[in-house]
C-alpha cells in the first residue's frame, strides 16, 4: 500500500503521526510506503520529513516549493506511488492509526473498488462542522454520490480503480471529485466508520471560506464537466 499524507506547517505533530502510523502498519505486516509531502511549509516540517526518510526506508517525501492547496500535495505524491493500493489522508492526527489500518483492510479483504471513512462521531470544532454540513446537505442534491462524509479520509484506492479517476483539484475539492467520478464508473465504495479526533497540534487550514471555493466548484464541474 502507498498513502500520501501531504503537511502544511505541521512541525509539531508530524513525526509522531508518521511513526504511530508505521508502528500499526508493522504490526498488522502491512507492506506500505509513506509518501510524506512538504506542501509548501515554512517551518521545519521538512527537516522532519528528511529525518524521518532517514531513520526508514519505507518513508518517501516529495516536495512543493508552494502550497497551492491541499488537492495538490495529494497529487503530487499520489505520482510517485507504486503501491498496489494507494491512497491518501490528512496529517493532522486526527484519525486513529487503527482506523487506517481498518480502511486499508476493508479494502484488501473485500470486493470494493475503494474505501474510506465515515467520521460518524466528531469533535473537530465548529468551523470544521459548519463547512462540513454545507458539503454534505448541497453535495448530493447535485450530484448523485451516495455518501454522507465526502471528505473522510484516508481514502484508498485499488490502484487500477485510481489510475482512471485520478484527480486534477489542487484544492479541498479532489475529495468531491474522487467521489463524483467514482460513482459515475460504478465503483464499489467500502465505509469504516470511525471517531474524528480533536486536533491536538498545529492549526488547521480549513477556512469559512472554503465553502464558498466548495460551491463555486460544484457548479462549474455540474456545467463544465471534468477533462
Amino acid at each position: 500500500m502507498s498513502l500520501v499524507i501531504p503537511l502544511y506547517n505541521e512541525e509539531e505533530g508530524c513525526k509522531a503521526f508518521t511513526e504511530t502510523l508505521v508502528k500499526a502498519f508493522d504490526a498488522e505486516k502491512i507492506d506500505y510506503e509513506l509518501i510524506l509531502v512538504d506542501n509548501g511549509s515554512v517551518d521545519k516540517t521538512a527537516d522532519i520529513i528528511r529525518g524521518l526518510q532517514v531513520d526508514n526506508p519505507r518513508v518517501k517525501m516529495v516536495s512543493v516549493a508552494h502550497n497551492q492547496g491541499f488537492g495538490w500535495g495529494v497529487i503530487n505524491g499520489l505520482r510517485i506511488a507504486n503501491g498496489r493500493m494507494i491512497g491518501f489522508m490528512g496529517g493532522d492526527e486526527q484519525v486513529k492509526a487503527r482506523d487506517v489500518v481498518k480502511v486499508y483492510q476493508k479494502l484488501a479483504a473485500g470486493d470494493y473498488d475503494f474505501c474510506k471513512v465515515k467520521r460518524i462521531v466528531r469533535h473537530d470544532g465548529l468551523k470544521r462542522k459548519v463547512i462540513s454540513g454545507v458539503y454534505n446537505l448541497i453535495f448530493p442534491l447535485i450530484f448523485n454520490v451516495k455518501s454522507v462524509d465526502i471528505n473522510g479520509t484516508p481514502k484508498i484506492f485499488k490502484a487500477e480503480a485510481l489510475e482512471k479517476v485520478f484527480p486534477a483539484a489542487k484544492d479541498w475539492f479532489i475529495d468531491a471529485e474522487l467521489m463524483i467520478k467514482s460513482q459515475r464508473l460504478g465503483y464499489r465504495m467500502g465505509e469504516v466508520e470511525i471517531e474524528f479526533l480533536p486536533r491536538q497540534t498545529g492549526k488547521s487550514n480549513v477556512r469559512l471560506s472554503t465553502i464558498w471555493e466548495f460551491l463555486r466548484n460544484l457548479l462549474y464541474y455540474r456545467f463544465r464537466g471534468f477533462n
